[in-house]
């Protein structure tokens, strides 16, 4: 007697999977990694717009650096949710020979973005430095760092874009890509080295400064935040398929892109930590001042005198041992009050600088002031 195979029916209201991971389709784990990147991304991007509305600080090159990371992010994983949709992470079997055009196409685009954006995030974060250092030698070094991102993100640019037919670049099945490995090597060993030396920087400008051991380590450990990117470049790089890439790049590079994705979306999330409103206290009123409720609004200053509330105080980086280099003191903002008298409104935004004497005893020599 036979056995009757039989199958046990679904429960109404289940559906299939949107994706499944099979030998010949691996898009699932880019239709995952990639929204949950970019809702990242839009998340961190949304806290940081929001704080910007709470203060009224000047958005500087950093600020504009960020933004543009974040809206060349946004493309990016668009594109690739695009390239998805016509057949990216699966085997060009499964594609028609529009379709395979289409995704290298796309692929070669979000290529060309991710270079880009991971650039300006990267120069965003050194911005953010030199504007937190009064000190000529770091701003030197800060403007020397930005200037080789620049030139690596240029340089990097055309290396993706120029990385195989120059007729048509996009294609890559069955081309000749020489060295195409070394090239990406290269471009990783830098974007490491970058990284190291933005946590380098700071922890050089963060080691001279008057401030309390506790907000050095909090400034070091938020910047120092960007260091799991080493691991996402390392693991992008061994998931990279180098015969893959012009065989069967659609699906044999799908791990790749998913590595690809999660560092882009990891770098724009480590530069938009540090302006988190906690750290943005400690970084614009803790160095060499005291905590205070909004830039060191309601505490007194260092002549003694009250502070008003709604007034701050720009204490910014002062050097360990060169206290008397650093006597100037802008004031700005304020509620207006009555001081016997007078107001003091005649105190704002005046750059105040103190001075010392010194009273030489003969009488024959000429002082020439």
């Amino acid at each position: 007697m036979s056995e009757t195979p039989f199958s046990i029916a679904e429960p109404s209201g289940k559906y299939p999977p949107f994706a499944v991971v099979t030998e010949s389709d691996h898009s699932a784990w880019i239709l995952i990694a990639t929204p949950l990147c970019l809702s990242c991304i839009l998340l961190f991007s949304l806290i940081n717009l929001s704080i910007r509305q709470t203060n009224s600080v000047r958005a500087g090159l950093d600020e504009a650096c960020l933004a543009s990371a974040t809206v060349l992010a946004c493309i990016q994983s668009s594109v690739v949710l695009g390239a998805c949709a016509k057949g990216l992470g699966k085997s060009i079997e499964l594609l028609s020979d529009r379709s395979l055009i289409q995704v290298q196409q796309m692929y070669y685009v979000s290529n060309l973005l991710f270079v880009v954006s991971l650039g300006l995030s990267k120069i965003s974060v050194a911005f953010l430095l030199l504007r937190l250092t009064p000190q000529k030698g770091h701003m030197r070094i800060l403007y020397g760092i930005i200037t080789l991102m620049a030139v690596w993100t240029v340089a990097s640019t055309f290396t993706v874009a120029l990385q195989c037919n120059l007729s048509r670049p996009w294609i890559l099945i069955q081309e000749s890509c020489p060295g195409v490995f070394l090239r990406l090597k290269l471009i990783s060993g830098f974007d490491i080295a970058f990284e190291l030396s933005l946590v380098g920087v700071t922890i050089n400008l963060v080691s001279a400064l008057q401030a309390a051991l506790d907000i050095k380590w909090t400034v070091i450990f938020t910047f120092s935040m960007r260091l799991p990117l080493i691991i996402a470049i390392g693991f992008r790089l061994a998931t990279f398929n180098v015969a893959g890439l012009t065989t069967n790049p659609t699906i044999l590079q799908a791990e790749y892109i998913t590595w690809t994705q999660t560092e882009l979306a990891y770098s724009i999330i480590a530069a938009t930590i540090p302006r988190l409103r906690p750290f943005i206290k400690k970084l614009a009123t803790n160095y060499g001042a005291s905590p205070a409720n909004g830039y060191g609004a309601g505490h007194a200053n260092e002549t003694g005198g009250d502070q008003q509330s709604g007034s701050f105080q720009m204490l910014t980086l002062r050097p360990k041992g060169k206290g008397d280099e650093y006597n100037y003191r802008i004031w700005s903002g304020g509620v207006p009050r009555r001081n016997n008298g007078a107001s003091v409104d005649s105190q704002r935004m005046i750059i105040k600088k103190d001075l010392v004497w010194e009273v030489d005893p003969d009488p024959n020599r000429r002082i020439c002031v």
